[in-house]
């Protein structure tokens, strides 16, 4: 409750305070040593120390105000997949070396940031508006805008100078809109649209929080929500039933508190995602342990089954997320291109989605332009596509958000062809955006249009253990099972998608043992077979579980 009053204060006093430093400093450290939290949501406090340096900012002239002083810490995100939008990529089995969105990514959301201008996409980028470079030069350390990270009520506009550029209106009729020069782009703060002026925000910066972080990975691909299914805007200050982890009448942690890795390097990495700024494997163990329940049962499934697999029932809870996107179907948004208006595909939306479940070892396969993609039975072509099945020793069972579009493939390659996001947006043609990005990429020839696939991990909304699935979700004959077990429809097809099945029919499998009896229940075979008995999996099925001690030749138990 202190802090309105103290920006009000702010806010009526600001030449006589931000012109007097020690009143200023005064203000903030009392603050932060206050027993509430400066910022809220989740932030960690400022030390006092950090927040007296800061209260002697006289005057902000852009993040070479920050890097002045933070030079160490400028270098370290200078190296990093946040700055450079590429890294190594030890988790992706078919890509050597570097990749990510400035070096091959090709998705199945708004395809490539290469075959546009570089201003399209770079609202969500930590540099203020300079391309990175691998080298490390003063004017790349001068680029790194802190203040998208470290301060809550930062926002930025494109600077001049400012071009003419005829577009396709709303009416489809020529149009002109003003867009950054290319060639001298920069960002500049826009204090139109902040709270405080940008030299109290340069005053007063602080740890990252949800808001920060979610001021992009919100609205990637272009929406609140629209990506990841997992996280929107509604995460900055979820609701308990939305996410026990985030929520303030949770446990109220900041995305930093499970991903960062120090020095400005993050653990995780969605499957459907190239480059890691670590080799680490983000998993609930980090905070958990691995056998976490009272239940012998339970945690006999932890050695296969995520934690996420039980704990996050359907995504897109608060907000719909996008499942389907057609760049052929085309209509028109006053608030695309940064407000200006322009051209969007159209998309299909859903909300409480229940994920499917695939098998993830923590590795998978992502295209990365310049190679041919692999087609799946449906005959699309696979974007992101996990690794790892029922024999896998580190595979586990994840909820996965499935996500299909459009795109061009190259006939005489067979590569896919990055689109121009740019041109299609001026001017809802998905054709000229196609043409322009072969002119771009230095490609010839004709084109097929052909549907894409992605499969993404669900890691955020994890729901009170009350909520959590129970086992006639997943099989049948259960006491008290569901409406969905009895009629067959759990939530997962163990046999048909995750490996399960049979390795012979049953009349050959059971008179390995005994005569043919009357068919019973997933469950009443399995406890029976393996709980009584302790008969290996291997026997009936394609795979085994040797770190169970079950019997594994039918003379150990005849």
């Amino acid at each position: 409750m202190l802090y309105p009053v103290i920006r009000r204060l702010l806010r009526r006093c600001h030449n006589f305070i931000f012109h007097t430093p020690v009143i200023y400093s005064f203000i903030v450290l009392l603050f932060a040593s206050s027993s509430g939290s400066l910022y809220a949501l989740g932030a960690k406090p400022v030390s006092p120390q950090a927040a007296q340096a800061h209260s002697q900012i006289t005057e902000y002239t852009g993040p070479e105000t920050c890097v002045a002083c933070h030079e160490a810490e400028a270098l370290q995100v200078h190296a990093s997949v946040h700055y450079q939008q590429s890294g190594m990529t030890p988790n992706v089995t078919n890509i050597e070396g570097s990749a990510g969105k400035s070096d091959g990514a090709f998705n199945t959301y708004c395809g490539s940031i290469r075959t546009s201008p570089f201003f399209t996409c770079a609202g969500c980028h930590v540099g203020n508006g300079l391309p990175p470079t691998a080298e490390m030069t003063t004017e790349q350390l001068n680029n790194i805008d802190c203040l998208m990270c470290h301060q809550d009520d930062y926002a930025r506009i494109g600077a001049p100078p400012y071009e003419d550029y005829v577009v396709t209106g709303a009416d489809g009729l020529p149009d002109t809109i003003s867009i950054p020069v290319e060639s001298s782009f920069r960002f500049m703060p826009d204090e139109s649209k902040m709270n405080i002026s940008i030299l109290e925000a340069a005053r007063t910066v602080h740890p990252t929080t949800r808001k920060t972080c979610l001021r992009c990975h919100a609205g990637a691909s272009g929406s609140d929500g629209g990506k990841r299914g997992d996280i929107s805007s509604v995460t900055i200050n979820p609701p308990l039933h939305s996410d026990i982890h985030m929520s303030p009448d949770g446990h109220n942690i900041v995305c930093a508190d499970c991903h960062n890795a120090g020095n400005h390097r993050f653990d995780g990495r969605g499957l459907d995602l190239r480059p890691n700024d670590t080799a680490n494997t983000l998993s609930c163990t980090k905070c958990h342990e691995a056998a976490p329940h009272s239940e012998k049962n339970l945690n006999q499934h932890t050695d296969h089954i995520a934690c996420q697999t039980c704990h996050i029932p359907t995504y897109a809870k608060d907000m719909s997320t996008e499942m389907v996107r057609d760049w052929t179907v085309t209509h028109y948004s006053n608030k695309a291109c940064g407000g200006r208006g322009g051209w969007l595909p159209g998309e299909v939306r859903e909300s409480n989605v229940v994920p499917v479940y695939r098998w993830f070892d923590g590795t998978s396969k992502v295209y990365n332009l310049g190679q041919v993609p692999t087609e799946n039975a449906a005959g699309e072509k696979e974007f992101g596509l996990p690794n790892g099945d029922v024999t896998g020793q580190d595979a586990k069972i994840y909820p996965m958000k499935e996500h299909r579009s459009i795109s061009a493939q190259h006939d005489a390659s067979g590569e896919m062809i990055p689109h121009s996001t740019f041109t299609f947006f001026t001017t809802s043609s998905f054709d000229l955006a196609v043409q322009e990005g072969m002119k771009r990429e230095g490609m010839q020839g004709s084109y097929t249009l052909t549907p894409v696939h992605t499969y993404q991990t669900i890691n955020h909304g994890v729901e009170d253990d009350s909520n959590a699935l129970q086992c006639n979700d997943c099989h049948d004959g259960v006491k008290g099972e569901s409406e969905q077990a009895k009629s067959g429809q759990t939530r997962m097809n163990l046999q048909a998608d995750l490996g399960y099945e049979l390795k012979a029919s049953k009349d050959k499998l059971c008179i390995q043992c005994h005569e043919l009896k009357e068919p019973k229940s997933f469950t009443v075979i399995h406890t029976k077979h393996v709980k009584d008995k302790k008969i290996d999996c291997g026997l009936c099925h394609n795979f085994s579980r040797p770190e169970r001690g079950l019997k594994t030749t039918l003379s150990s138990f005849k």
